[in-house]
């Protein structure tokens, strides 16, 4: 028993790590310009991206026509990078 709540306590620990983490990160202000609607789906992205080693994402918040904006989201050394790259 005394296993399993050590086991809690410390997932417990990791994920208000976690979301300090995520509530002092600042989005760039080129992708924040996008749309509130589109930064929730960049900081959803994140923290997928947060666990995925070496992982890296495009997302296109239109319809992808040329000239339209596309953010590059990668995961680097435990970090999250943000980018866009088109627009």
């Amino acid at each position: 028993m005394a296993d399993i709540n050590d086991r809690l306590q410390r997932m417990q620990k990791r994920d208000e790590l976690t979301r300090r983490v995520l509530q002092q990160r600042a989005l760039p202000d080129s992708v924040t310009e996008l749309g509130e609607d589109f930064v929730e789906v960049i900081e959803a992205v994140v923290h997928v991206i947060r666990r995925q080693p070496g992982a890296a994402v495009m997302i296109a918040p239109g319809d992808g026509r040329h000239g339209s904006a596309v953010v590059r989201v990668a995961e680097r050394d435990g970090d999250v990078e943000i980018a866009v790259v088109a627009g």
